[in-house]
Formats: structure tokens, sequence, C-alpha cells
């Protein structure tokens, strides 16, 4: 009788290995993914709520272009300045743009 429970317990846990794996594989190649935006973003050329004055032209536009690339971390899928454009509420995005045009105007 013992033999038995022992051969029915590794089997169940063998099962259940298995079914983990599969689970863990499937969600690994669909829902944990990153997620990708599903069309390509525009260029922006404003920040709204963003003051830029003293900024020098050349320092706004390199700015301007690195916002536009950098992804926003409050996984909305949009770049910062886009994420500004759009979503004016988002506080990380005005957090890091403000931060940005600050790193502009010291240097």
């Amino acid at each position: 009788m013992e033999r038995i429970e022992r051969r029915a317990a590794l089997t169940l846990v063998a099962c259940v290995a298995f079914i983990l794996g599969i689970t863990g594989s499937w969600l690994t190649l669909t829902s944990w993914r990153p997620r990708e935006p599903s069309e390509k973003e525009p260029t922006y050329t404003t920040l709204p709520g963003v003051d830029m004055t003293g900024v020098l032209p050349e320092r706004a536009a390199a700015m301007l272009k690195k916002l536009n690339v950098q992804r926003c971390p409050c996984d909305c899928m949009r770049t910062i300045a886009s994420c500004r454009n759009h979503h004016d509420s988002c506080q990380l995005s005005l957090a890091t743009a403000r931060t940005a045009v600050k790193a502009a105007k010291e240097h």
C-alpha cells in the first residue's frame, strides 16, 4: 500500500510540474512580453505644462528629440512627449519633462 501511495504522489507532483511549466511558457510567450505601441508616434514639439523659457533653441531641440524617444514610466506605452500631449494628468511625464528642461537650462 505504501508503494502505491508514493507512486501516486510522484505522479501528482510530475503532473503539477508539467502543468506549471506549460502555463509559465504560455504566459512568457503571450502576456508577459513587453507591449509595443501599435503605431508610430508623431514627433512632438511642445510639452504642455512644462515651461521651456530660457532653454536655448539647440538644447530644446535635443531635449525634445530625446523626450520623443524615451518611454514614459507610467506604462502608457507612449513617449514622454506624447504622454505630455495626450495625458495632461500624468505626473510622471510632467516630472520627467521638467527635470529634462532643468538639465537643459543648466548646461
